[in-house]
């Protein structure tokens, strides 16, 4: 069996963490959480320490001294999970268990089928399911998707839900670089596996959720949907840059081989 390990991002959640359920999961659920304390300036890394005072198998911290963003602290997680087999399961998900713990073995049960190494969670309003968003954020979430959709050339309804778990190896290779965006990553990871010579319908899984809660209190302020324009622009812009480097590294190599078959 896989060993899982969810990392859970956390800045000044001291009143949106649900320790309760936390705790419940953890006593029931044979795997690991990975707590990343992303510079917190309340309680919270009280509320983790007493944790993995109560886990001490299960819960790791990994505390951050400054702040550096959802997509940094995502990402160091990840990559200190190093004890992993690479045919283990790692995710993320967010703090306020807005996607609950009931749904995570609906996302490894998919990892059975050998092509999947990326499942992703996709908060698709509809009956049967209860999806309760705030308008003015599902509104938005619509207008980025389809800028997603239309950027990578693939049909995704939900880019940027904060559910999604991986193989471990394959996750070292998409989040082994930093991020250009601390709020898009999400996007990034799409588009670090196009460039990585891999079809993303070909080894991933959008996922629609049963259940997803919005809490309120985000950290994502309306200054920030006002600046999202423009990180889309710079993760665009960046990527096209990664692009056209890889397609002259690889015309180079080609040419070289060539000339090294001619003077055999």
């Amino acid at each position: 069996m896989p060993k899982i390990t969810i990392v859970i991002p956390c800045y000044n959640e001291e009143t949106r963490l649900p320790v309760r359920e936390y705790r419940r999961f953890l006593f029931n659920a044979a795997l690991d959480i990975y707590f990343v304390n992303d510079g917190s300036t309340d309680r919270t890394i009280r509320l983790l320490e007493d944790l993995k005072d109560q886990f001490p198998l299960q819960v790791k911290i990994l505390s951050l001294e400054k702040n550096v963003g959802k997509a940094e602290a995502v990402r160091r997680g990840i990559l200190a999970a190093n004890t992993l087999d690479k045919n283990d399961i790692i995710g993320f998900m967010d703090a306020d268990l807005s996607t609950p713990f009931d749904e995570v073995d609906y996302f490894i049960r998919e990892f059975g089928n050998p092509r999947i190494h990326f499942v992703f969670g996709s908060r698709f309003s509809r009956i049967g399911a209860q999806i309760r968003r705030f308008n003015h954020r599902h509104y938005f979430g619509r207008i980025v998707a389809t800028l997603v959709s239309v950027y990578l050339q693939i049909p995704i309804y939900d880019s940027q839900c904060g559910a999604k778990f991986f193989h471990v190896g394959f996750a070292r290779k998409l989040f082994m670089e930093p991020f250009v965006s601390r709020w898009l990553f999400d996007v990034e990871i799409f588009r670090r596996i196009a460039l990585s010579n891999m079809k993303v319908q070909d080894c991933a899984l959008e996922l629609p959720l049963h259940t997803w809660i919005e809490k309120g209190g985000s950290k994502i302020s309306f200054s920030d949907y006002l600046k999202l324009p423009l990180e889309f622009y710079r993760v665009f812009r960046h990527y096209i840059r990664k692009r056209n480097a890889y397609a002259i590294y690889r015309l180079r190599w080609t040419n070289l081989s060539t000339l090294t078959t001619i003077y055999k």
